[in-house]
Parts: structure tokens; sequence; C-alpha cells
């Protein structure tokens, strides 16, 4: 199974990037991102044996312990590569607390011994793939703030033609 570990948004901010992608619509060509898939990966561990699940789960839900939902709102987009065939995102701004959160999942994730994708954390949502950004001023991004309470473990199915991510379990934080 193609695994990952994500922060879940509320659907305010699902929303808001959504309008922001319609804007985007009339200045960028390339592969959108369906809402339902908007999330912030915080740990991508690739293929992992099914039979091996239950231990992410565990370290996922040791991982969210003593960690509250976080206070978070939308920020600027970027972009990952080059101009002509780039992942456009938007950022997520907070106080620093997803970033704690990831780190306290990969570490949980590496005492279990799984491997996971070591890049550097930047919290963001995809909004589109292979994005020409050659073609004009990009729009001003969506705002909107919200509350991350769900942190899960998704399954990645990339044999149709858009990726598809299915939960398979979730470690609820607290509301502060």
């Amino acid at each position: 199974m193609r695994l990952f570990i994500a922060a879940e948004l509320p659907e305010n901010m699902t929303e808001a990037l959504a309008e922001t992608q319609a804007a985007l619509r009339d200045v960028v060509r390339g592969r959108y991102v369906g809402p339902d898939s908007f999330h912030v990966t915080l740990a991508f561990l690739g293929e992992v044996e099914g039979s091996r699940e239950p231990l992410v789960e565990r370290a996922l839900d040791e991982a969210c312990t003593g960690f509250a939902a976080v206070e978070a709102s939308l920020g600027e987009l970027g972009f990952f590569g080059k101009a002509r065939k780039a992942t456009l995102w938007q950022a997520l701004r907070d106080g620093g607390e997803l970033a704690e959160l990831a780190g306290s999942v990969r570490r949980a994730l590496a005492d279990a011994g799984f491997a996971f994708d070591a890049k550097a954390f930047l919290p963001h949502i995809t909004l589109m793939r292979a994005a020409d950004l050659t073609a004009g001023e990009l729009p001003m991004p969506g705002i909107a703030v919200g509350t991350i309470d769900a942190i899960t473990l998704f399954k990645s199915d990339l044999s149709g033609a858009r990726p598809a991510y299915a939960p398979l379990h979730t470690a609820y934080l607290p509301q502060p």
C-alpha cells in the first residue's frame, strides 16, 4: 500500500482553496487537484506492506498524544519545480504547531522502523500539478482561518485518472 499521513482541513478552508482554483483557471493550465483531496502532508511513507498498517496507526496515535487542535490560516501561493511544469500550492500558516506535530509523527515512524520522505516540512496544500505559470499574473489566493483537529493515515491509489486517497485511520486532536 502507498501510504502517507496528513492533516485534514476544515470545510471553510477547502471552500476557500476551491475558490482560489476557480480564479486560477483563467490564467493557469495544468492538472487541478480535486477539493476532496486537499490536505497537508506530515509524512510520506510510500509503499508499506499491508500487514504493517497497524504499526503505522499505533505510531500515529502515539505521535499525536499531547497535541491540541491547531489554529491555522491560508497564506500565499508558491510552487515547486520550473514555472512551465510546476506544482502550485497555497501555504498554511500557524504558530509552528504543525511543524512540531510533523516532527513527532516522523520520530514515531522512525522509532517503529518505518522509512519516510525526510524532506523538510513545509505546510502547504497542493492546488495543481504540471501547472504552466508563464501565462500571466496569479490572482490573490482565497483566505480562511480554521481549526485542524484530524490527522489521518491515507492510502493513495494512483491507478485512475487522478490520485484517489482513502482514509485508513484518524487521530483526533482535542480543542485547546
